[in-house]
């Protein structure tokens, strides 16, 4: 079960599983309420800071919240790196499985656009078709009468 904690030293808000040390300065977390961590689950930061100096009976000091700021700021920076990694990743396995079917050596019965090459084809389906009939009538229609794919890279369809 997950329950929401708050950090009395520096007041940080927190839903852990089974941790009772803030993650942030190291002291001892206290449980919130269901009712009181729906609040401050809802608040913005001005609000869920007077929240917790009310709730915690003393202000929270500039050097606790310059400390939980640096502290979500570090944390951001990492989840921005490791998207980026992930992506870099993506984009070098997408690269790597296209020069291998290039080169041949990959499946041979993949599809290319007749005009590009690209392997980023889009089936066109029989609902974009019944959307296109019913949007634009049997003229919206006659532009993929007979065509299968569209590419991803150059629009071509085929």
């Amino acid at each position: 079960m997950r329950v929401m904690f708050i950090c009395e030293s520096c007041g940080d808000s927190t839903i852990l599983n089974d941790h009772t040390i803030c993650p942030i300065c190291n002291s001892k977390l206290t449980k919130v309420g269901f009712i009181d961590g729906h609040k401050l689950t809802n608040l913005n930061g001005e609000q869920k800071i007077q929240w917790l100096e009310n709730k915690l009976g003393h202000p929270l000091s500039d050097e606790m919240n310059n400390l939980r700021e640096e502290y979500y700021k570090k944390k951001r920076l990492e989840r921005e790196k490791q998207k980026e990694e992930e992506q870099r990743r993506r984009e070098e396995e997408k690269i790597a499985y296209e020069l291998k079917i290039l080169s041949g050596k990959g499946l041979s019965n993949v599809p290319k656009c007749p005009v590009c090459g690209s392997t980023r084809l889009k089936k066109i389906t029989l609902t974009t078709r019944a959307v296109k009939t019913a949007a634009f009538g049997t003229i919206g229609a006659i532009d993929d009468a007979g065509k299968t794919y569209k590419c991803e890279n150059c629009g071509s369809k085929f």
